[in-house]
């Protein structure tokens, strides 16, 4: 569903309120981003809503946002476990 690079985008478009702007601080195509977007939307429904008038831009809606959270935490649980394991084989065959 999504991935590393895709949480960074949904992030970059949390921070500042727009799929333009994050495209173009990441480094990718608006289409890209775009397309990126709309994948997402396809399975998970709407997941980008536009702000009020005043504050314009897009925001991420609350299920969006519960979906990344439980992305970055699966992220730091499997990097610890990763962690651990390599110290393992540090100790066994020394470090080069």
């Amino acid at each position: 569903m999504v991935g590393k690079g895709g949480v960074s985008l949904l992030r970059e478009i949390e921070r500042t309120g727009s799929i333009s702007k994050a495209a173009h601080n990441l480094g990718m195509s608006y289409k890209f981003a775009w397309d990126y977007v709309s994948k997402i939307r396809e399975e998970l429904g709407e997941v980008v809503s536009k702000r009020g008038r005043e504050t314009g831009g897009s925001s991420l809606t609350p299920q969006l946002e519960m979906v990344l959270e439980i992305y970055e935490e699966a992220e730091v649980e499997v990097r610890n476990v990763l962690d651990k394991y390599e110290a393992k084989l540090k100790e066994l065959i020394g470090d080069p």
